[in-house]
């Protein structure tokens, strides 16, 4: 008589899931797991954020263990320790550097040595400027790698920077970040709209960029190109989404320089209607592995400029718009070629981003690679001494 495959009990343990690339991939693959095969859950070391209603409403369950950012301690770990024994997971899955380790750490001992795997969503290009305790985690991360059964990367670049460093498990596997084209698509009238919430008028040219105000995202370096394009005598404006860019937060420093023309907006959900209003997305990071808001504007259709960190170069597809880290003058001259091009050449750009998204970057890609990926660990524990 057949008999229907056990379930594979699956437990996420991250940082925090406030809104951020790594916590928006987790979300999108819970909301599409086989829920026949798979019985999630997640521990979150920080708190439950934006994400964690989220995964809530999907049925799963969410434990969030309230450490402080950036202070791990005896606590939280017995914590994970505490839950994981408790869900008795057939495969762990960690999620950035500090998560990976706490679940290495947490796994010893626990019945059935379930199997782990550790998802790495950051590029190593600035290395030097990482706090010190985090450059400590990934080093220890590297030690202990060869004791884990998978170690995944969302870019191919990140990859090998950290095999590089010693990042060697048994299986050493690069699955991209995925995304929903029915969801993420282009908004008619964004542009029209996006414009009359700034109080600008038709000829304006909106610059944006969305993500966590941080040094690492170099949102400076963009404030500073986008001046330079004023000065040529183009109506450019920049328009910044995310946290810590809202109106009275930290980003407002960058209003020096820019005055007006800097449009703070704080975090937006969804994107969609603000990528789509806008005339060219910029990334000016110093260090990504794979920017997920890359590939989301160019599934809206926005044409895209991007400074040449992760994989953001293999998404993009254009080396004319790729501009060396930290390069003012570069990224400046790359957005304003996109600018002046006519409307039927950017319109054009952008059919071409969406397509190139939709060929390499599907949800349903993403998410078989993951299920197989869980499948064979749940399948074939190895050696966890």
């Amino acid at each position: 008589m057949y008999a229907a495959p056990r379930m594979i009990r699956l437990v996420h343990v991250i940082n925090n899931l406030q809104t951020g690339g790594a916590e928006t991939t987790l979300l999108r693959l819970m909301e599409r797991v086989d829920r026949d095969r798979f019985q999630p859950a997640v521990i979150a070391m920080i708190g439950e954020g934006t994400i964690g209603p989220q995964l809530r409403e999907l049925d799963i369950p969410v434990v969030a263990l309230g450490a402080a950012r950036r202070r791990p301690s005896l606590r939280t770990f017995l914590g994970v320790r505490r839950h994981l024994k408790a869900l008795r997971p057939d495969v762990i899955q960690a999620w950035m550097y500090h998560s990976n380790l706490a679940a290495f750490l947490a796994r010893r001992g626990l019945p059935g040595q379930p199997s782990l795997a550790w998802n790495i969503r950051h590029s190593l290009n600035d290395w030097k400027n990482e706090p010190w305790l985090t450059r400590k985690v990934i080093k220890a991360g590297a030690r202990r790698s060869p004791r884990v059964d998978a170690v995944i990367a969302n870019s191919h670049l990140s990859m090998s920077q950290h095999e590089a460093i010693g990042y060697r498990s048994a299986r050493n596997e690069v699955i991209p970040n995925g995304f929903d084209l029915e969801l993420i698509r282009p908004v008619a009238g964004a542009k029209a709209t996006l414009l009359k919430e700034l109080g600008l008028e038709d000829g304006s040219m909106l610059i944006g960029c969305a993500g966590r105000f941080h040094q690492v995202k170099d949102q400076a370096m963009l404030a500073s190109a986008v001046c330079k394009i004023a000065e040529t005598g183009l109506d450019a404006h920049l328009v910044l989404v995310g946290r810590g860019c809202e109106p009275g937060g930290p980003a407002e420093k960058l209003r020096d320089g820019l005055g007006s023309r800097l449009h703070l907006l704080g975090e937006r959900r969804p994107l969609a209607p603000v990528l789509s209003g806008l005339d060219c997305l910029a990334i000016s990071s110093r260090g990504e592995g794979f920017p997920n808001v890359l590939a989301e504007s160019m599934a809206c259709e926005t044409p895209c400029v991007t400074t040449n960190v992760g994989d953001a170069a293999d998404i993009l597809g254009d080396p004319d718009r790729v501009v060396p880290v930290g390069g003012v003058q570069a990224m400046a001259d790359a957005i304003k070629s996109v600018l002046v091009q006519p409307e039927s050449s950017r319109e054009a750009m952008g059919r071409e981003g969406r397509e190139r998204i939709a060929s390499r970057y599907a949800i349903d890609q993403v998410i078989t690679s993951y299920e197989s990926l869980w499948s064979d660990l749940a399948t074939g524990k190895g050696d966890r001494s």
